[in-house]
């Protein structure tokens, strides 16, 4: 069976069974950092596929990777995915809990990329407006990026708003580079 489709089913389920035991966000921000210690350390993929590890050593390895405050609920799940032989995927369901937590709060992830740090009271007024236009809530990772030179860069989901100065400068000299080719 696709692994995709597997992930999609056991990250629907399990939201269905946090929310079942109100600890849906719980579960959530144990998803969040069970994806980011995935990013860091590749091992562990390869560790939870590993057929020559016993699955109380792989046990072990998750909840270590979860960190010291893993939910009951959490343990459940973990002990479940060892049960059924699913915990090499246990990283695609951590993604795809989150998408499907996301849409259930109608949650937009994004990146705001700026040139220098700006203040909170920037960001809140900017996610305001935002969030008045996308109908949704808004959950922002800031990133400076002094390449940019100046203005923002918003990513959600698939949409980008470059109004970044590095953008606006290369879309002047590229007119600028048509319009000499044409006198030439």
């Amino acid at each position: 069976m696709n692994k995709g489709l597997i992930a999609v089913r056991y990250a629907r389920a399990l939201l269905k069974f946090a929310e079942n035991n109100n600890k849906e966000r719980e579960i959530y921000e144990q998803a969040l950092f069970l994806q980011d210690v995935f990013v860091e350390t590749p091992s562990l993929h390869t560790a939870l596929e590993n057929p020559l590890i016993p699955k109380k050593k792989k046990r072990e390895f998750i909840i270590t990777a979860s960190g010291k405050n893993i939910s009951d609920l959490f343990l459940k799940f973990i002990d479940l995915l060892l049960e059924n032989d699913r915990q090499d995927c246990l990283q695609s369901i951590m993604m795809q809990y989150q998408d499907a937590y996301n849409k259930s709060k109608n949650i937009l992830r994004g990146k705001l990329i700026t040139a220098i740090e700006i203040d909170d009271t920037t960001v809140a007024d900017l996610i305001k407006s935002i969030e008045h236009k996308v109908e949704g809530k808004l959950e922002l990772e800031k990133i400076v990026d002094p390449t940019i030179l100046g203005g923002f860069i918003l990513d959600l989901d698939s949409t980008r708003w470059d109004a970044s100065l590095i953008r606006q400068l290369n879309s002047i000299k590229q007119q600028y580079i048509e319009i000499n080719r044409r006198i030439i």
